[in-house]
């Protein structure tokens, strides 16, 4: 299984340090279940295509996708939770609460549940396991999207949207973790969108348009407070805040004003 993914990697990499990641991932999952074996894979895996785009903590792409990942989890965890409310609302004004069904429909809405937890997860505590679990969330996300068509989400602008989203949260250098802070604003940023937009959903508060627009809004107003609080790092912040805003996007697209 390891011989093919040490492919991945850059041939002049490969050829200096094959062997010692051959031996470290033998001698990891020695005697390991599955699972660990698994993880121990999807780590080489991510860390060969880092080395092979060149996205690794020393590079200026690296640093920029370290910078941008808590608000990526943020925009993910808001955007997955108003497809959870959305249906939620609906489905409790209905005469009868509609059954969920084996179909791609209901595959979307698990896996928005899904990513939920696993940015909930990557912002409040364990950040790597959170991560590849809101990974496998977006990406079964935008298939099942993509196969139930119209009926839950543009069927090219949302998977397309999730898989940069799911791309930035895979590619950003394990060893260059969110600080606490930044965790947290990214959690501010979500409950900020969620919330409002939520209680709108509920017919609680009286407004009832250009709501599309509020959750892209309430990005840009975070992005710019975290840009001036270290007036050196706007430019960084700024591009980091154009990273995180593709599912931002196809909400706008798909909800509209």
């Amino acid at each position: 299984m390891i011989g093919p993914l040490l492919r991945l990697y850059p041939r002049r990499y490969r050829l200096e340090a094959g062997e010692e990641i051959l031996a470290v991932y033998r001698e990891s999952v020695d005697g390991a279940p599955a699972v660990d074996r698994l993880r121990e894979a999807a780590d080489i895996t991510g860390h060969a295509l880092r080395m092979r785009l060149g996205v690794t903590s020393s590079s200026a792409a690296g640093r920029l996708l370290a910078e941008a990942s808590p608000q990526v989890a943020g925009v993910a965890a808001a955007y997955c939770g108003l497809c959870l409310s959305r249906w939620y609302v609906a489905a409790s004004l209905s005469p009868a609460f509609p059954p969920l069904d084996a179909d791609s429909w209901t595959v979307r809405l698990f896996m928005s549940a899904l990513v939920v937890v696993g940015t909930v997860t990557a912002l409040t505590s364990r950040w790597r396991a959170g991560v590849w679990t809101a990974v496998v969330g977006l990406v079964a996300l935008a298939v099942a999207t993509v196969v139930s068509g119209p009926a839950f989400g543009d069927p090219v602008v949302t998977p397309l949207m999730a898989l940069l989203a799911a791309l930035a949260l895979a590619a950003a250098p394990p060893d260059l973790p969110p600080e606490a802070r930044d965790r947290a604003t990214a959690g501010v940023t979500a409950a900020a969108v969620w919330v409002p937009v939520t209680a709108l959903y509920a017919g609680v508060l009286p407004v009832s348009t250009d709501y599309g627009l509020w959750p892209l809004l309430v990005l840009v107003a975070c992005g710019a407070g975290r840009a001036l609080r270290q007036r050196s790092f706007v430019m960084v912040r700024a591009a980091a805040m154009v990273v995180a805003c593709p599912l931002f996007l196809a909400y706008a697209h798909t909800v509209g004003p």
